[in-house]
């Protein structure tokens, strides 16, 4: 590629059009209020035209202005390659010039969506520091072309030796995939949707249609149809979860380039690449869920800052979705730079009346009401209630831990999952330590901590543990040196 070449303006691939037609109408959202007025004014207006033909006009006229949008912003999007840079220019009233340099770039990320595999392309999107819209984004463009940009910006890796690649590349098994997409908690959200839809349905269909429903489940299953229908949306959910994690995290993998940036890529019919820097990891997280605990499995997050507008409200990224907790505290310290504490410090006897003594008494309080006013085949309940509280309380006073380091800050909560939070010395936002007049008596305390992300903190707390050991979390915590 010469000289000449890098400045010609070039414009994504045309398919991108409809990139662009999405955006004119996420852009259009905040005016949605205009539409019910535009369409009692049309309908004011002709009166003597049907409805429906009325409807159609108006929702045609709509596509084809939004398509109009479209196409004029696609024109308008046009980037130069230079060569250690690329100027970006769009908008359609407000031109925007950008100039993309290295030394602003924060990752830059590779999409292959469904529709990518029909023309050859892939999105590409290039973080940078900064505030609002700080990211940039070229849809659809070539293989090649990625190629032409990431070696423009310098952010082309490396092939490493045979020896040092093993070393820092971990890819998920299909084995661990298959077992991580049968333990996926995805079950639960799909099972919830379709009994939803099922409740939609009974609430908005009439009388007759429901009997109908009714009829046919009950002559297709027998008497016990209403267990049999569970039975079949819980296997149907299953199997969607399944499938959803499966295509998800298919051929899940994790490497560290040579420029010490972590890279993921995962996908089965829409591949996704991430580039993370360390300097943006704010903290880790270990998730252990129950299943996964006993079979010894735990998930790593990390909480990064991201400008990204599509991001700002997710919490944590991915960086193994599933794998051995031998094999993922063995990981940790050289692709995140992050260590666990190896002894954790766990709470006194003077915190059990907080995690299962007060619990228990509300537990109690709370069962009277229920004996009382609810009908006497589940009576059983006020039982139940105090004694589960009580076992709640016991799992996350067993839960809780803590370890501080010279450079890093360990802490342990949870009550059905444990989670483990690791946290450096000098990227905690802001500590706050309290003390209840109960906690007082006992000398205990309650302590939390914030580590940037995107539009929120990430809070993480630990209560009622011994005043010494709070206080030394929060000295630590306001240190600055990495």
């Amino acid at each position: 590629m010469n000289k000449s070449e890098t400045l010609i303006k070039h414009r994504l691939h045309p398919v991108s059009i409809l990139y662009f037609v999405m955006i004119a109408i996420k852009e259009s959202l905040s005016f949605i209020w205009l539409v019910p007025l535009l369409v009692l004014f049309i309908h004011k207006l002709g009166s003597h035209i049907p409805a429906f033909i009325i409807n159609i006009a108006l929702g045609s006229l709509l596509i084809i202005a939004f398509f109009i949008i479209g196409v004029l912003k696609w024109r308008a999007f046009t980037y130069q390659i230079h060569e250690k840079a690329i100027y970006v220019e769009s908008g359609l009233l407000v031109v925007k010039k950008r100039w993309v340099q290295p030394d602003r770039i924060q990752s830059i990320d590779s999409t292959i969506r469904v529709y990518d595999h029909l023309f050859s392309t892939r999105t590409l999107t290039i973080e940078l520091a900064g505030g609002d819209e700080s990211s940039i984004i070229l849809s659809c463009i070539s293989k090649e072309e990625e190629q032409r940009i990431r070696t423009a910006l310098k952010t082309e890796t490396k092939v490493r030796p045979r020896e040092h690649a093993e070393d820092s590349m971990f890819q998920l098994s299909k084995n661990d995939l298959i077992l991580h997409s049968l333990l996926s908690p995805k079950f639960g959200i799909v099972f919830t949707l379709l009994l939803l839809g099922l409740l939609k349905y009974l609430d908005i269909s009439k009388e007759g249609d429901r009997d109908t429903l009714f009829t046919y489940l009950s002559g297709w299953f027998g008497p016990n149809w209403i267990m049999i229908t569970v039975v079949l949306m819980a296997i149907l959910s299953f199997a969607l979860s399944l499938l959803l994690t499966f295509a998800s995290d298919f051929q899940f993998t994790l490497r560290k380039n040579s420029k010490g940036e972590i890279e993921t890529e995962q996908g089965l019919f829409e591949k996704k690449k991430r580039t993370i820097a360390q300097n943006r990891i704010q903290a880790i997280l270990i998730i252990e869920h129950p299943i996964h605990r006993l079979l010894g499995y735990a998930a790593i997050k990390a909480v990064v800052i991201r400008n990204r507008s599509n991001e700002q409200n997710s919490k944590t990224v991915t960086i193994l979705p599933f794998v051995k907790k031998e094999k993922a505290q063995s990981m940790l310290e050289p692709f995140t730079g992050y260590r666990k504490g190896s002894h954790l410090h766990m709470l006194t006897k003077e915190a059990k009346i907080h995690y299962m003594v007060m619990p228990f008494i509300a537990g109690c309080l709370l069962a009277v009401p229920i004996w009382l006013f609810v009908p006497s085949d589940y009576h059983n309940l006020a039982a139940v209630l105090p004694l589960g509280l009580f076992s709640l309380g016991w799992m996350g006073y067993r839960m809780i831990g803590w370890n501080q380091s010279n450079r890093f800050l360990t802490l342990q909560y949870g009550i059905l999952s444990r989670k483990t939070a690791i946290m450096k010395r000098g990227r905690i936002q802001w500590a706050s330590l309290g003390q209840t007049f109960m906690q007082e008596r006992k000398n205990l305390a309650s302590i939390k901590l914030a580590v940037a992300s995107g539009k929120e903190n990430v809070k993480f707390s630990i209560n009622h543990i011994p005043i010494e050991n709070a206080t030394d979390l929060y000295q630590h915590a306001l240190k600055t040196k990495e």
